[in-house]
């Protein structure tokens, strides 16, 4: 593969990865809470399911995005990707089993779990867009 295929190559699956977290962690997320009508167990149960799908779509999408980026992008390719185990390993746990504990009908005390979270995504997208700008100067440089 040319060095030119990679960059686009990169800056499509930067992009997508991207489109991807902010569109399951920023839309979806907070909008299913919305539904009224909707019980807050079954919300939460949903919940549940998407963020391992999203764990995975995110890994496959890492994954790929290693074979295609080079030099400084790897590096930050792996920031990303320690950042999301970070979250699946220390804080995926404990809210995972705050989430059954109200899903069960526990009324919990407030967290600051859910805003490190928050904050640990958002570090992910500026990841991302740092990995589309570096490819985009590499396409550039061509």
């Amino acid at each position: 593969m040319t060095p030119c295929r990679r960059d686009l190559w990169t800056m499509v699956l930067a992009a997508a990865v991207f489109a991807t977290l902010f569109a399951l962690s920023f839309v979806a997320t907070p909008v299913k809470f919305l539904a009224s009508d909707v019980p807050i167990a079954h919300l939460l149960a949903v919940g549940r399911v998407t963020f391992r799908a999203s764990l995975g779509a995110e890994s496959l999408l890492l994954v790929l995005l290693l074979l295609t980026g080079r030099g400084r992008i790897r590096w930050l390719i792996v920031g990303a990707a320690a950042i999301l185990l970070a979250q699946w390993l220390i804080l995926m746990p404990r809210l995972d089993e705050r989430t059954l504990a109200r899903i069960a009908g526990a009324i919990l005390e407030p967290s600051s779990l859910h805003h490190w979270w928050v904050v640990l995504d958002i570090a992910r997208l500026g990841i991302y867009v740092l990995i589309l700008r570096q490819a985009l100067l590499g396409l550039r440089e061509k």
